[in-house]
């Protein structure tokens, strides 16, 4: 039998102990911390955008705000039960307890329901769990934002609620309502984020390299016109129209001045 002695051991296991840490930071394994960084959609005109399909229980509401530019106040605002808004450093995690004994048997707010939040707000695609569904005030934040699936929005209503009262109260494109006055300006409710979270003022309407398909929704082009005068598909609000023309292969400044002809009349 081969007998080791007490300290020549206990300095192999060290040894080993700390190589292998060595290695593992070396190949990239090693993480004292975990990461914040959602993983990127690889292929396709999505390739590099974050996936919120990879939001994950650990992330806080400002991490989800930092990756996805999702305001974080308004939407821990959303998902408080008690009408008190959650902390943004809070861990969205805290959901599944705090929603447990209040939604019906068969459903679930959890972190589930914030990556279908983003998907929806965003415009980011993601399969939604079956029984996701979100609380009253997700759901009208999100009916107030432009170009929002509405079927996959109604299929998240809270049971008990009036889904198709919901859906019909989802504003619909400028081109598409009747103006209360012609006189009148449209709304200024926002300046364009770059996310379609506002109409911008007539001035702030203005067609350049960052330009996002969010922001010619909110003001007031239909996904259709778009498409029509980009001659490609658009892809998701957060997109700008020029990464996109990229993509598929067009020149951006052959459709910028008809797109803003439209936008100004």
């Amino acid at each position: 039998m081969i007998r080791v002695k007490t300290i020549p051991l206990a300095i192999i296991i060290v040894a080993t102990i700390l190589g292998g840490v060595e290695l593992t930071r070396a190949t990239g394994y090693w993480r004292t911390t975990s990461s914040k960084q959602p993983a990127t959609f690889s292929t396709g005109e999505l390739s590099g955008m974050p996936n919120p399909a990879d939001i994950r229980g650990s992330y806080t509401w400002r991490d989800i705000e930092k990756a996805f530019g999702v305001p974080a106040f308004e939407t821990a605002s959303a998902f408080s039960p008690s009408g008190t808004p959650l902390d943004v450093d809070v861990r969205v995690s805290v959901l599944e307890d705090l929603y447990a004994v209040l939604v019906p048997e068969g459903y679930e707010i959890g972190t589930g329901a914030v990556r279908a939040f983003v998907s929806l707000y965003t415009g980011l695609p993601m399969d939604i769990e079956e029984g996701t569904i979100l609380p009253e005030a997700a759901i009208n934040l999100l009916a107030d934002r432009p170009g929002v699936d509405q079927a996959t929005l109604s299929s998240m209503v809270w049971p008990g609620l009036d889904a198709t009262s919901v859906v019909e109260s989802m504003p619909k494109p400028m081109s598409e309502a009747t103006p209360a006055n012609t006189n009148e300006p449209a709304s200024s409710s926002g300046s364009g984020t770059g996310t379609g979270s506002g109409t911008g003022s007539r001035e702030d309407r203005v067609v350049v390299g960052r330009t996002t398909f969010g922001d010619l929704y909110s003001w007031g082009l239909t996904e259709s016109q778009v498409e029509e005068i980009c001659g490609f598909s658009p892809g998701p609000r957060v997109q700008t129209v020029r990464e996109a023309a990229e993509a598929a292969g067009v020149s951006f400044s052959s459709f910028k001045d008809s797109l803003q002809e439209l936008i100004d009349n």
